[in-house]
């Protein structure tokens, strides 16, 4: 996390004092912090603090531009390609597994090159979730990263029988996709575009909009792409499907796969929420994986 922050002060340009300064403010931040949230929003709120101290509303514009950039031969490359695969939809699953390892957070680093050449789930939920789409009216699919946004296009111009939502970023926090972007990237040709709401990583059901928890309690199926999503979304609430890369230990292990694997993994639970979300279940009922991540991590900032 410390690691993002300083990342976010070099691309605002700021000096040698003022970033050690901000992270003695970040640690002063962080002391009043609870490790009782998922890390999606602990980390959040660090990273809100950060670009507020730095006067930036979005550091990674240019990042996220140039990732998109990079992405978007190869997604349109591998889409010519899909429809002569034996499942397209299955193959474009996997390929916007792969484009997760395009992120501007993970202590490991990946090549979406090497990703690609290694098309397939290591934890394969796919199967099922296949089944549930071919049943689905009503499709939620939460967007991740900038670059990985463009092998998402693949599977959402595959969902063209449903009703689709697509969830982008409300406002900019690392290299989100937002609302904005989605919109000037064309996704709107495939579904309705909406923010989650919230200016937090993944899902916070605290602060998201009812917009968006209306989208995601009608939903018969809810795709949620990469880490943010997954730690906000397990043990909470719905059935869902998280599509993610590995990037680190601590996410892997949950996953039942190895650093760098893809993981479709299917999110037990009832398959329309209920009235009561995550935000409004007590804590004992939080899965064991955030009381993992809390012992594992009792410092995060470092």
């Amino acid at each position: 996390m410390l690691k993002q922050c300083r990342k976010i002060a070099e691309l605002v340009g700021a000096d040698a004092a003022t970033e050690d300064y901000l992270v003695t403010q970040l640690h002063d931040v962080a002391k009043d912090l609870s490790l009782e949230e998922p890390p999606s929003t602990y980390t959040s709120r660090i990273l809100l603090a950060a670009m507020e101290f730095l006067g930036t509303e979005d550091p990674f514009v240019e990042v996220k531009q140039e990732q998109n950039r990079k992405a978007g031969p190869l997604a349109r490359q591998a889409d010519r390609e899909l429809d002569r695969t034996d499942n397209p939809l299955l193959s474009a699953l996997m390929l916007a597994a792969a484009g997760n390892v395009i992120d501007s957070g993970p202590t490991h680093e990946f090549r979406i090159e090497d990703a690609l050449d290694d098309l397939r789930f290591s934890r394969d939920d796919s199967g099922l979730l296949i089944e549930r789409l071919a049943e689905a009216k009503r499709v939620l699919y939460i967007l991740d990263n900038a670059g990985e946004v463009m092998f998402d296009e693949l599977v959402l111009k595959r969902l063209d029988r449903v009703e689709l939502t697509i969830a982008a970023r409300s406002t900019p926090i690392l290299n989100d996709v937002t609302v904005a972007e989605a919109e000037s990237l064309g996704l709107g040709q495939y579904g309705r575009i909406t923010g989650t709401g919230s200016s937090f990583l993944g899902v916070d059901f605290g602060t998201v909009s009812d917009e968006f928890r209306d989208a995601y309690e009608a939903a018969d199926v809810v795709i949620a792409k990469g880490h943010a999503n997954f730690e906000s979304l397990v043990g909470h609430g719905r059935e869902a499907f998280c599509v993610l890369k590995a990037k680190c230990e601590l996410v892997a292990a949950p996953l039942g796969v190895k650093l760098g694997e893809s993981a479709c993994y299917h999110e037990k639970g009832p398959r329309v929420q209920g009235s009561k979300g995550p935000s409004e279940r007590s804590t004992k009922d939080r899965d064991c994986f955030y009381t993992t991540r809390t012992h594992e991590s009792s410092n995060p900032v470092r």
